[in-house]
């Protein structure tokens, strides 16, 4: 994922196989010292790194500007196997950290219909269902799928002038969703584990 975690300068972030978010900003001349909280901590070969202890195997991550308050930075979200934790990156703290029965497949930050002042969701993909979370962790969306779902986008399908989501799973599906509405099913070959508008 690609964050503006000081709503500035675009950062890199990874999850590494070893429990561990890794981010990094070219752009910046100087990373601060963020080794409090959760353990972030300065790579030696590089300023411009930084790791972000989990301590848990990562299965998706995504970056967007979900809270108001942030000002137009963006938050940090990272999924587990059971888990999901919201992360201010500027500031160093947890805007929430919640329990996903369903599990994380897949993540993707965004706005769902066509109303500007629609709030920017977390939406996480699981096991057969779909929740969309605020920036408090209040579940806002929810939704069924027909398997894990391991890819979500955002597009205006219909032509409509509001965006729609599309959800590509295991049981070899795309579907499209206009709210918590299924609106169609499109058969695919393989399990769909990528989508881009």
């Amino acid at each position: 994922a690609v964050g503006k975690y000081d709503g500035r300068t675009p950062a890199l972030t990874c999850g590494t196989n070893g429990g561990k978010v890794f981010m990094h900003n070219p752009h910046r001349s100087s990373v601060e010292d963020i080794s409090q909280g959760r353990g972030a901590t300065k790579s030696q070969a590089d300023k411009k790194v930084t790791y972000l202890n989990i301590n848990n195997d990562i299965t998706a991550i995504a970056a967007g500007d979900v809270d108001p308050e942030m000002e137009g930075k963006d938050a940090l979200f990272v999924g587990t196997k059971t888990n999901l934790l919201a992360y201010n990156v500027n500031e160093n703290r947890d805007l929430f950290y919640k329990e996903v029965q369903d599990g994380i497949d897949s993540l993707l930050c965004t706005k769902l219909g066509g109303k500007k002042d629609s709030p920017t969701l977390a939406l996480v993909g699981g096991n057969c269902s779909i929740h969309g979370f605020s920036h408090t962790g209040k579940e806002e969306f929810w939704t069924v799928c027909g398997d894990h779902a391991y890819a979500l986008a955002v597009a205006d399908v219909n032509g409509d002038g509001e965006n729609e989501l599309l959800v590509g799973s295991d049981d070899y599906e795309i579907r499209h969703f206009k709210g918590e509405e299924a609106l169609a099913e499109f058969t695919e070959t393989s399990k769909v584990r990528g989508l881009e508008p």
